[in-house]
């Protein structure tokens, strides 16, 4: 027991630094300018660039265990090589701190439903195998991959295996908070009220009261993190842009990571309307040449391309499952009519139309129409799942106008019509979730939580600071680390109890015949293609797939009645 958990603990922290120093690797290449306490930052930065690499070394190879300890040894020896003003002592206690306490949530034996279903079977298929050309009716999962895959698939090593598959929402998280934490004490060292600070600290309390079970991460809350970074980025620009060239990358990055985590949140695209309208407005269009002068930007719209080209080879589909952009023409593409049922597949599971033990008895495409679902959503999801989460967050910002709300108001009151723009998009954004997909995980909880917090934090900062305004927060943050904490323990003891899980002899979660049916298929096909006659164009069909051999890649064409 003591040597699996040294060795987990060990894997933990190595990880943690070799994506800080691939990320001060690519900062040094891109030149992008840092702080010396945003080695949050700098974390993210080394999880984008990791993706983009995955993506891009998909193509040509696996990442076995050889390819995965280089690629982690070179981000430790840059944070050898390149200490800097970012690995200072401090920031490395700060940064272990946070990790330390997220480690609680890394032991899990109880994985999420979808876990087994698809995101392990595509991360181990990326360990296994490179790209496969067509592989995306085997598996739901493998039409629309994440990029969380992608990261996670750099992170099988000897021993551990695939063990470190929920790593990607750990650093996520962990890199996260340390952004948030930083944030909010340079507000308080300013001695000045902002309505930055309370959103920042708004954040971090939902983030880590919400989404402490990091197996339920899934690729839904990972991207809906990053998204309260976003705006809290984006609406403190309009009143700074003397921070223009600093906010700029962080906005990239974010929104980059977001939009590779679940093809959905392309939505936020929509965001760059009023950016341009308010550079524009505010005389500062000359700021908009930046855009294009960064490296950075080139970085983004190669991450956007290589997404694309997987979702193409995987599903001949340019943006799945958005029926317009499949390419009829290429002969690994499914079919238009299995994308448009698939389609409504997804309406029909986020309006509860399907759950484990229940299944709607009106058929899926009359259930979606003109509110049929509506008063089934009501009874199965609202009372159930949305209103809990309605009544949390009602309550955060009840506790908030309690502690925080003094007689006296700030002389230089804060407008929240400087940001109004962003605001009516994001209630647009609420209109189009409840129309489509009216489920949590798509996108409903940073929606709500913004729609909400945005104006208290604005409302709570036209208030004069208190003496013990520090202190306050202080103690809302060690409060909040301690519930963090309590939760995991509480969930760690429960699956001991229920689910007998072996913690005390390793930190392995529960994995059966399932996690490795999509591998056993792929190598009964590749069995197939490697002793075909590679001189011909087809190989030997069988009961699935038709399989062929093209410029050195095998290509599966499914075979439909």
């Amino acid at each position: 027991m003591v040597t699996n958990y040294l060795i987990f603990l060990a894997s933990y922290f190595l990880i943690v630094l070799s994506v800080v120093g691939h990320g001060i690797l690519a900062i040094k290449f891109t030149k992008i300018n840092v702080l010396s306490d945003e080695i949050g930052f700098v974390g993210l930065v080394g999880i984008f660039f990791l993706i983009l690499y995955s993506y891009i070394t998909h193509f040509f190879i696996s990442h076995n265990y050889l390819h995965n300890i280089i690629f982690i040894f070179i981000g430790l020896i840059s944070v050898y090589y390149f200490r800097s003003k970012i690995l200072i002592k401090k920031n490395l206690i700060f940064l272990f701190s946070v990790f330390s306490i997220i480690f609680l949530s890394f032991i899990i034996f109880k994985t999420h439903d979808d876990f087994g279903y698809y995101h392990f079977p595509y991360s181990f298929y990326l360990n296994k195998f490179s790209m496969i050309i067509g592989i995306g009716p085997l598996n739901h999962g493998f039409k629309t991959p994440s990029s969380i895959f992608y990261l996670n698939s750099l992170f099988y090593l000897p021993y551990l295996e695939y063990y470190l598959y929920h790593m990607g929402a750990i650093l996520i998280l962990g890199f996260s908070n340390i952004i948030l934490i930083m944030n909010i004490k340079n507000y308080i060292d300013k001695k000045k009220n902002s309505q930055f600070l309370f959103l920042n600290l708004l954040a971090f309390v939902f983030i880590n009261v919400f989404f402490y079970r990091i197996s339920e991460h899934g690729t839904d809350r990972s991207a809906q993190i990053l998204i309260f970074l976003f705006f809290i980025y984006i609406l403190h620009l309009r009143g700074s842009y003397k921070i223009y060239d600093k906010i700029l990358p962080k906005l990239i990055i974010l929104l980059s990571i977001v939009i590779s985590l679940k093809l959905f949140y392309i939505l936020y695209l929509i965001f760059i309307i009023p950016f341009i309208y308010y550079i524009v407005k505010d005389d500062k269009a000359y700021l908009l040449n930046k855009i294009f002068k960064t490296p950075l930007f080139y970085f983004a719209t190669s991450l956007g391309i290589c997404v694309v080209l997987v979702y193409f080879f995987n599903t001949g589909c340019l943006l799945y499952p958005v029926e317009q952009t499949c390419i009829s023409g290429v002969e690994w593409s499914i079919p238009k009519s299995e994308v448009s049922a698939l389609d409504t597949h997804y309406q029909w599971w986020s309006k509860a139309g399907g759950a484990p033990g229940y299944k709607s008895p009106i058929e899926k495409e009359l259930y979606i129409q003109n509110f049929t679902w509506f008063s089934n959503w009501i009874d199965r999801y609202f009372f159930n799942k949305m209103l809990d989460f309605l009544l949390g967050i009602s309550l955060i910002s009840i506790i908030f106008v309690i502690i925080f709300k003094s007689k006296k108001q700030n002389l230089e009151l804060k407008s929240f019509k400087s940001n109004s723009l962003y605001y009516c998009l994001l209630i647009f954004l609420l209109i189009e979730w409840f129309f489509t997909h009216p489920s949590l995980r798509y996108g409903g909880y940073v929606i709500f939580t913004l729609i909400l917090f945005i104006p208290l934090s604005y409302f709570l900062s036209n208030y004069e600071i208190s003496k013990n305004f520090k202190k306050k927060i202080t103690i809302i943050i060690v409060l909040v680390s301690s519930i963090f904490i309590i939760r995991n323990v509480d969930r760690i003891i429960y699956e001991l109890n229920f689910y007998q899980a072996n913690f005390k002899e390793n930190m392995f979660y529960f994995t059966d015949k399932k996690h490795f049916r999509i591998d056993a298929k792929i190598i009964d096909l590749l069995m197939i293609y490697n002793n075909c006659n590679q001189t011909i164009n087809k190989c030997k069909n069988n009961e699935d797939f038709i399989i062929k051999n093209s410029y050195g890649k095998m290509i599966l064409l499914k075979i439909r009645n």
